[in-house]
C-alpha cells in the first residue's frame, strides 16, 4: 500500500483547507507585475555616433516619442485591468472552474499585450497594427464581463451586492469595450488620427465617477 499523505489532509488526518483562491490572486498580481514591467522594455537609449551633438539627440528622443506614449497607454490598460480585476476578486470567498478559466484566459491576454503595444509603436501609422491592439484588449474586456457573470451566476461573493455600484464599475468595462471597437472601424477610415481614438479611454474609465454623481444627485 502506498504510505504517501493525501494531499488534501495533514500527518494528523485533519483536513488542509483549500488555498486555491489565494493562489489563484497570486498567480494574477505576478503575471500583471510582469506584463508592466516587460512594456518598458520598448524605452530605449537613442544609439549617437561619437561627438553627436545636443540637437541630434533631442531628434532621437522625439523619434522615440511613440514608445513611450505606447508604454504610458498600455501601463494604463494593464493597470485597469488589474485594478478591475482585484475589484471583482476582493470578496470573493471561494472558487469555481468557470472562474478559474476566465481568470486565466484574462492573464494570457494581459501577458501578451507587450506584443500589440510593440507592435503600436512600431508600426501605429499602419491600420492592423491598431486593429491588433484593438482586438486582444476587446477580448480581454470579454473576459472581466465573463467574470462578471461569473460571480453572480455562482454565488461566489460574500454578502448582498451593491447594485448601484456593481453597475457603475461594469459601465467602465462596457465603455473600454465601445473604445476598442470604435478604433478598428477608425483605423481604416481615419488612419492618421486613428490612435487617438484610445484617449476616449480616460473618459470611459471616468463613466462610473459620472454615473455615481449623477446618482447622489438625484437622491
Amino acid at each position: 500500500m502506498d504510505s504517501t499523505e493525501d494531499d488534501e489532509s495533514r500527518a494528523d488526518g485533519a483536513p488542509v483547507a483549500d488555498n486555491s483562491l489565494g493562489r489563484l490572486l497570486a498567480l494574477a498580481d505576478g503575471v500583471f507585475a510582469i506584463a508592466m514591467t516587460l512594456l518598458a522594455l520598448d524605452l530605449r537609449v537613442p544609439q549617437l555616433p561619437d561627438g553627436a551633438t545636443e540637437a541630434q539627440l533631442l531628434a532621437a528622443l522625439r523619434d522615440e516619442l511613440p514608445s513611450v506614449g505606447t508604454y504610458l497607454l498600455s501601463f494604463y490598460v494593464v493597470a485597469n485591468y488589474w485594478l478591475g480585476h482585484h475589484r471583482l476578486m476582493r470578496s470573493v470567498t471561494r472558487t469555481h472552474p468557470r472562474l478559474i478559466v476566465h481568470t486565466l484566459a484574462l492573464l494570457l491576454l494581459v501577458a501578451a499585450l507587450p506584443f500589440p503595444s510593440s507592435l503600436l509603436a512600431e508600426y501605429g501609422s499602419r491600420p492592423i497594427a491598431l486593429v491588433i491592439y484593438a482586438g486582444v484588449n476587446i477580448v480581454a474586456s470579454l473576459v472581466i464581463l465573463s467574470l462578471r457573470r461569473d460571480l453572480r451566476a455562482y454565488e461566489l461573493r460574500s454578502g448582498p451586492t451593491d447594485r448601484s455600484s456593481w453597475f457603475e464599475s461594469g459601465l467602465e468595462v462596457r465603455g473600454n469595450l465601445a473604445v476598442f471597437a470604435l478604433c478598428i472601424p477608425v483605423a481604416y477610415l481615419v488612419p492618421s488620427w486613428a490612435p487617438f481614438t484610445l484617449v476616449l479611454l480616460a473618459v470611459a474609465g471616468r463613466l462610473g465617477a459620472v454615473a455615481r454623481w449623477w446618482r447622489r444627485r438625484r437622491q
